[in-house]
């Protein structure tokens, strides 16, 4: 092999070689977005909460509405907490814009504590993950004004078409209905199946809240 061929060679191998590493990069910088994103939703819905908790004590002091900030479309109306986990707050109405900061009523469903089919909805990868978990007779507690505690507990989880409304149906029971998206993967976008989670009233007298805890927020 000569000279002239053995550079040839060498040029067509760099060649190879640097778009083997262009594409090599690209990856990594979209990798780093990717994660990224990911990272700056989980915080901000963190931060977010931080702040609709200071909202939502200052309205169970004065029954009034206070805005998390003051741009926000909405204000808290009530208190959602697992069993064993760090309650969150929900927002009325589940618009985008609403379901970037935490769970959210559905202004078309049963409000709390007057019957029916009670609906909220979360993002998977945020608020409602902790759904991949959940286990039936799980223990569910909305806490809403005036000092009122309602508790619930898991009877079914089920997965569905994101047509199928039936979830959304109106009940002859006191229910807690909890829709986010399905699977619970960060690569699963704009998937059309829902994960659903069905808990029945736990019946007794609402219960007061000791709001002492809300008071010292203040003093």
């Amino acid at each position: 092999m000569n000279a002239m061929s053995m550079k040839h060679n060498d040029m067509r191998e760099v060649s190879r070689l640097s778009y083997f590493h262009k594409l090599l990069l690209l990856t990594v910088l979209l990798a780093l977005l990717i994660l990224g994103k990911g990272m700056y939703m989980q915080g901000k819905a963190f931060v977010a909460q931080q702040l609709l908790h200071f909202a939502w004590a200052r309205h169970m002091q004065d029954g009034k509405a206070h805005k998390a900030w003051p741009w926000a479309d909405s204000n808290p109306i009530a208190q959602l907490t697992f069993a064993g986990q760090d309650p969150l707050i929900i927002l009325s109405g589940a618009s985008g814009e609403n379901l970037a900061f935490a769970p959210t009523w559905m202004l078309a469903s049963a409000a709390f504590n007057e019957g029916g089919n009670s609906v909220l909805v979360a993002h998977n990868d945020t608020h409602f993950k902790q759904l991949e978990d959940i286990a039936l007779d799980t223990e569910l507690t909305i806490n809403a004004y005036p000092s009122m505690l309602l508790q619930y507990r898991v009877i079914e989880t089920k997965i569905v078409h994101e047509k199928d409304l039936s979830v959304l149906a109106d009940s002859d029971q006191e229910i807690l209905t909890l829709i986010t998206c399905y699977p619970f993967s960060s690569e699963s976008f704009n998937s059309e199946l829902r994960f659903v989670v069905i808990a029945k009233r736990i019946k007794q007298t609402a219960l007061n809240t000791n709001l002492a805890w809300v008071q010292k927020m203040f003093i």
